[in-house]
C-alpha cells in the first residue's frame, strides 16, 4: 500500500500536469493545405488559423515572395478575425496562395506565430509537385513556341 506522502506527491504532480495542459490549450495554431499534390504551376491554398483569448496580441509570420526554396507566394489574403464565445476568444485566419515551377517534394516547416511575446508553432506541411503528363501516343499535340508575329505596316501608323 502506498504511503500517505507518496499519494500527496502523486496528486500534486498530476494536478501540475493537468494545469500545464489546460494552459497550453489556450492558444492553438493550425496549418492546413487544400491539396498536397499539385502539377507544376498550379496554385495551392495554405490556411493558418490561430485561436486564443481575445485580449491577447497576435503576430503572424511575415513572408515576402517565397515560403521555402522552390515554393513561391502568389498572394497573401488579408487576415480574417472572428470573435467567439461573446468576444472572449478570437480566431485569426491567414491564407497564403502558393505555387511551384519545379517538380519536387517540398517540406514546409511549422509556422511560427507570436502570441503575447511567446512563440507557438503549427504542424509542418508537405507539398508534392508533379510534372505535367505528356501524351506520348500523340506527339503532334505538343507544339513548339510560336515565333514573334510580324504585323503589317500601314501608312496610318
Amino acid at each position: 500500500m502506498l504511503k500517505k506522502n507518496n499519494i500527496y506527491t502523486l496528486l500534486v504532480a498530476f494536478l501540475c500536469i493537468i494545469s500545464t495542459r489546460v494552459y497550453a490549450q489556450n492558444v492553438t495554431v493550425d496549418a492546413s493545405i487544400d491539396s498536397i499534390q499539385r502539377f507544376i504551376g498550379e496554385q495551392a491554398r495554405i490556411k493558418l488559423e490561430v485561436s486564443c483569448d481575445a485580449s491577447r496580441s497576435i503576430h503572424l509570420p511575415q513572408f515576402v515572395d517565397t515560403l521555402v526554396a522552390g515554393v513561391e507566394i502568389i498572394d497573401i489574403v488579408k487576415a480574417d478575425t472572428q470573435y467567439l464565445n461573446n468576444r472572449e476568444r478570437m480566431m485569426v485566419t491567414q491564407e497564403y496562395i502558393v505555387t511551384s515551377f519545379d517538380s519536387a517534394s517540398y517540406y514546409i516547416p511549422p509556422f511560427e506565430v507570436m502570441v503575447d511575446g511567446q512563440i507557438h508553432h503549427s504542424q509542418s506541411l508537405a507539398l508534392m509537385v508533379y510534372p505535367m503528363p505528356l501524351d506520348e501516343d500523340n506527339p503532334e499535340s505538343i507544339f513548339p513556341p510560336k515565333d514573334i508575329m510580324q504585323l503589317p505596316l500601314a501608312w496610318v501608323d
